[in-house]
């Protein structure tokens, strides 16, 4: 997939920190304000967007990008035939887990489903589960063999 400017522009920005405050106010009170109660929905679609525009070869492609996004430590902790489950893990992870009621990580869970269905050529989909005592999210992610993806390749 070829990069546009606005990608190779970003690039520029992998190695820069911003504040939690700043990253958490965008994520957590600007998006569901601009997107209504459908946001959660939407973040996993807006994840898939995210994934397709940056396509990521191998399963350890997944965890640098979500460590250069700022997203958190990913571990794959879980692979067969037709699932993997992820841990997400971080120190804002455990602070949004502590402080949020009710966390959203849709974003994520969109990204990873369409990373491995591009990398399977089938159709993937991403569960997240909450696990506030252990300061972590579990990524379910499960395909089907016989659901096939036509490749643009």
């Amino acid at each position: 997939m070829k990069k546009n400017s606005k990608d190779t522009h970003l690039e520029a920005f992998k190695e820069y920190s911003v504040p939690a405050f700043g990253y958490e106010m965008f994520r957590e009170v600007l998006v569901p304000e601009i997107l209504g109660h459908e946001y959660q929905s939407m973040l996993y679609w807006a994840g898939k967007k995210l994934a397709r525009k940056f396509p990521i070869e191998t399963v350890e492609g997944i965890s640098d990008f979500f460590l250069s996004a700022g997203f958190g430590t990913l571990t794959l902790i879980h692979k067969n035939r037709n699932e993997m489950e992820f841990e997400l893990e971080g120190e804002l992870i455990a602070l949004r887990l502590q402080e949020m009621k009710e966390p959203c990580f849709q974003l994520e869970a969109g990204f990873i489903a369409q990373q491995l269905e591009q990398m399977n050529e089938q159709v993937t989909e991403s569960y997240e589960q909450v696990k506030k005592r252990g300061n972590k999210i579990v990524f379910t992610v499960k395909w089907d063999h016989k659901d096939i993806v036509l490749s643009n390749r």
